[in-house]
Order: C-alpha cells, then structure tokens, then sequence
C-alpha cells in the first residue's frame, strides 16, 4: 500500500506552479524614464546587465517527488493521477503494483482553508478494476513567507473510507509545513523545501517518523528533487509536457541507499486542468 500514499504525494505537487508565479515580483527599473546622460559608465553598465537578466529565461515550475508538502490543489482544479513501482510493498522485487487517483480543490487557502479530497483506486487490474480503494483528504493554509517566499501548512488524513483489500489500512495522518521561492533576476531556479511528521511513515507505514525534502525547477520542462521519508531516501527527476505544461511526469528512486532493503523504480503521472477555463 505504499505505493498509493506515492500516488497522493504526487498529486499534491500540482498546484506548486501556481503558487509559485503567484509571488509578487521585485520590478526592474522603468528604463524610460532614465537619461543615460546623467548615469556614469559603471551604472550604465550595471542597469544593462539588469535588463538583460530580466530578459532571461526564468524557470517557473517546481515539485518535490514522494515527500508530502502543505500545498494542496487550487480552488477549481481537478487532477487525475497513476504511480506504479517494480518492488510492492519495498518487498517483492519485479512484482508491479500500481494505483490511480482522482481530486479537486476546494475551499479558499489564503484567506481560509483549502480542502483536496483524493479518492485512490488501489485494485487497477483491468478484471479488478475498482475492487479495492480508500478516500482521504488534505487542509491546507497558505501564507506569505516575507517577500520572495509563500508557505503553506497542511494536515493529511487518508484512509477516511475504504472498501476491498483496503480495509485493513487504519487512518493515518500527516502535518507539513512548506515554503516555496520563484526564479528570478538573482536567482532563476525555483526552489521548494518542505518538512513535517506523520503516523506510518517508517516500518513501512507503520511507525510515526519525520520527513524533508527539497526540490528545484531547473529549466522551464524539468526539476530535481531530493528528500528523506521515515527512513528511506526518495530522489526525482520531475517533468511538465502538454501545451500547458499541465500534465506531470514524475521518475524516481526510493530507498536509494538501500537502508531498509527496498530500492525500487518509481513512475508517477499528474494531470490538472481547472474546470471551467477563465476568460
């Protein structure tokens, strides 16, 4: 079943863009309005490089694979998500599991709290599609973390309801705490750190245990991320695609220094759109 709390991890990232290019900006210098007459060859020289590094490209997407964060979906979005690994359970090499997953945001985060309820299908085989699956829920709070950052605090609940071979899952839950920064002129990459606490996250999922991780935006199609979950390493290359950069391609590795004997391959895909585009 550790593969479908991944699937929830990965559709949290969703909304990571979004709060990403909705930081206010530091502007540079209206260019118009300044006589190069009155400016010495240094500040001539330096308000160049300026602009030009406000012409440069700015990465504006960020994700942290398998590790929760306090961001849950905007308010109208809906995603649909698929993980699978080869090593079920961290056990049973070359033994594929997958799951599927489904959510929408609601609630107002900034002013309020926002509320992603995710319902994951556990059993995709297609003669038992369906047959097994559990709903949960993430709240989240968002707020500003001086000018450049913008944090979030969420509380993830899974295992409210379920049915099939999920029935023997107890509820869990998560407390995360995360803080993302844009690129810009100084600095281009986006960066995203989060770190929280939650029940079965180590002992595979069945012991409380510490998380972190930390992911940047490298270009405007592809990031890394590395964080830490209970007692394993998770590391991911994460990828946007469509002609909104709206669907996520998530690969990775978990348990990369093989200190609990569960190395494995991780694959992930999100997709989000909002329901009714704006005008």
């Amino acid at each position: 079943m550790r593969t479908a709390r991944l699937l929830a991890l990965c559709a949290a990232l969703l909304p990571l863009p979004a709060a990403a290019q909705g930081i206010r900006q530091i502007p540079l210098p209206e260019a118009q309005s300044i006589d190069p007459a009155t400016l010495s060859d240094a500040e001539l020289l330096d308000l160049l490089e300026r602009l030009e590094q406000g012409r440069a490209p700015v990465a504006r997407r960020v994700s942290l694979f398998g590790i929760p964060t306090g961001f849950g979906a905007p308010r109208g979005v809906w995603f649909v998500s698929a993980a699978a690994t080869n090593k079920r359970d961290r056990i049973w090499p070359n033994d594929w599991d997958a799951s599927f997953a489904i959510g929408f945001g609601l609630g107002d985060p900034v002013n309020g709290i926002g509320i992603t309820p995710v319902l994951d299908i556990t059993s995709v085989s297609p003669h038992h599609f369906g047959e097994s699956g559990k709903l949960g829920v993430k709240f989240s709070r968002e707020m500003a973390f001086g000018a450049q950052w913008r944090g979030a605090v969420g509380l993830d609940v899974d295992n409210i309801a379920t049915w099939g071979d999920s029935r023997s899952l107890d509820t869990e839950w998560s407390l995360s705490l995360s803080a993302v920064r844009p690129g810009g002129p100084e600095f281009p990459y986006p960066v995203l750190l989060s770190a929280g606490y939650g029940s079965g996250v180590k002992a595979r999922s069945s012991d409380p245990g510490w998380f972190a991780g930390a992911g940047i935006g490298l270009g405007e199609a592809w990031g890394l991320s590395l964080g830490w979950y209970g007692d394993e390493a998770i590391a991911g290359l994460n990828l946007w695609t469509g002609r909104e950069r709206n669907l996520q391609i998530s690969l990775g590795v978990g348990d990369i220094t093989n200190n609990v004997d569960g190395r494995r391959l991780l694959l992930a895909a999100s997709f989000s759109r909002p329901f009714r585009n704006s005008n």
